[in-house]
């Protein structure tokens, strides 16, 4: 069994989480987790769009992915987003 802690959160988190627990099943800790992991998943997904809005502003470095992105279809025929 993994160790277990306890996290404070006021008391209208805790009755949220009670709630999800009777809609969706599992324990407050599963639930607790597959929000942990979605939060870092949407924080992952929003520097990754912050990184592609960077790389839009800079015509040198678009050019430079463009070429790559290029050069990767060609060798294994796998079409990307257009940008």
């Amino acid at each position: 069994m993994a160790a277990t802690t306890t996290i404070r959160v006021t008391t209208e988190t805790r009755d949220l989480l009670k709630a999800l627990v009777e809609r969706r099943g599992g324990s407050t800790g599963e639930i607790v987790a597959e929000l942990v992991h979605a939060a870092d998943d949407d924080l992952l997904l929003a520097d990754t769009e912050s990184a592609f809005q960077d790389l839009a502003k800079d015509p040198e470095m678009l050019m430079t992915y463009r070429s790559e992105v290029s050069d990767i279809e060609e060798a294994f025929d796998a079409p990307t987003p257009a940008w």
